[in-house]
């Protein structure tokens, strides 16, 4: 997506000499930006590649403002100078959108501040656009302790533009059943010590998962894994880790808002998402230690292959991640409601009484809220600090 500016002057200040200022001011913006602003008409917009921004060059433009602008989708992003009665300007156009209940924001500033304003809402709209483009497979239906976490499919489609689509269990264990020997990805993992017999099954079942969703079209699956042990005495940990590698996002226990909220966080922050379950509180310190078995790959620093932490069959991660700011994050069914923290990893784990990976975190938020806000069990975790560019998303999801 490309940032575009549709430019309003007055017609007394057409005949006066004020574009060389007004360039200077738009190319301090552009050297923050790392990008050029072009100019654009409606049509440019209609696209759909172009996040568009109206230049208020000058006072006496509000007239002119009213007759074009629901030619431009909404947000109306209102860039002003600290030039000729451009503020002024913007905050009576503002006032007059708010009052129809239109989305709108004024950009004033610094170059660099609004240059970064730019850039998070750019980035907001895009992730919108991405989450369209989710088709999600729900394997099985969720597991059965999952009895606060159903999914509101229609809820999620009005709100997030993703599409769901149950498929049986029985369809998965046909696409297992299929891959071959010869069709095992065996050099998907460096050679260890792991027992390879157990390492291949597991191979299967990542293969196995890959050729289903080609098959369906899926960019996104969360699977009903425990089921797994029964039909092959292995799990589904170590074949989810390696899609959320390959940038297919995968859930375990049939979640739905946990797979939604994985997909949205990595969307907006184009780095892979850790499905995690809060382990132990600490009030005292303001601490949380989140553990799961499926963390991806590319998330660790290092790891080793261990068995399953209930059924000690198949493979998980135990999976070391570099210290330092991350963001927890996790929607409601219906992708309305959500709970945001950032925090800090403090240290990676190994406690035998946990699931594989563990990472003890410093919240930022106070922990008594976790425990009162948080929603249902599975949390996502990922590295960096990302809540304003959440926040940003959800300010524009009506």
């Amino acid at each position: 997506m490309k940032i575009g500016y549709y430019p309003l002057v007055s017609s007394i200040m057409e005949n006066q000499n004020i574009e060389p200022s007004l360039q200077a001011f738009l190319a301090a913006i552009e050297e923050h930006l790392g990008e050029k602003l072009q100019i654009i008409t409606p049509g440019d917009v209609k696209k759909g590649d172009t996040l568009p921004v109206i230049m208020i060059k000058s006072g006496g433009v509000e007239e002119k403002f009213k007759r074009i602008y629901q030619q431009f989708p909404p947000p109306y992003l209102l860039l002003t100078s600290c030039m000729y009665n451009s503020l002024p300007a913007a905050l009576e156009i503002k006032a007059y959108l708010q009052n129809r209940g239109e989305k709108t924001e004024v950009l004033h500033g610094s170059a660099s501040y609004i240059a970064r304003r730019l850039k998070t809402i750019k980035k907001a709209l895009e992730t919108k656009k991405a989450c369209r483009q989710y088709r999600i497979g729900v394997l099985g239906e969720p597991s059965d302790w999952l009895i606060g976490s159903k999914a509101d499919y229609n809820a999620i489609r009005k709100n997030l533009g993703m599409k769901i689509y149950d498929i049986p269990l029985e369809e998965v264990i046909r696409h297992i059943d299929q891959v071959k020997n010869e069709d095992i990805p065996v050099n998907r993992i460096p050679a260890c010590s792991f027992n390879q017999d157990t390492l291949n099954q597991s191979l299967r079942i990542y293969q196995g998962l890959k050729n289903l969703m080609a098959e369906y079209k899926f960019n996104a699956i969360t699977l009903r894994c425990f089921e797994l042990i029964d039909f092959y005495q292995s799990t589904g940990c170590l074949a989810l880790s390696l899609l959320n590698e390959d940038g297919l996002m995968a859930g375990c226990e049939g979640d739905v808002p946990a797979l939604v909220s994985m997909i949205l966080l990595h969307e907006i922050t184009g780095d892979p998402v850790f499905l995690v379950n809060p382990a132990c509180i600490d009030e005292e310190k303001n601490e949380i230690i989140f553990a799961h078995c499926t963390i991806p790959l590319n998330m660790c620093e290092s790891y080793k292959l261990k068995s399953h932490f209930e059924s000690h069959l198949g493979v998980a991660v135990c999976g070391k991640v570099k210290e330092g700011p991350m963001t927890i994050f996790k929607l409601d069914g219906k992708a309305e409601n959500y709970f945001i923290s950032e925090g800090e990893i403090l240290a990676n784990l190994e406690s035998p009484d946990m699931c594989r990976t563990q990472l003890k975190v410093l919240l930022k938020r106070p922990v008594s809220e976790f425990l009162e806000k948080s929603i249902a069990n599975h949390q996502l975790i990922c590295k960096g600090q990302h809540s304003a560019l959440l926040e940003q998303f959800f300010s524009y999801q009506a």
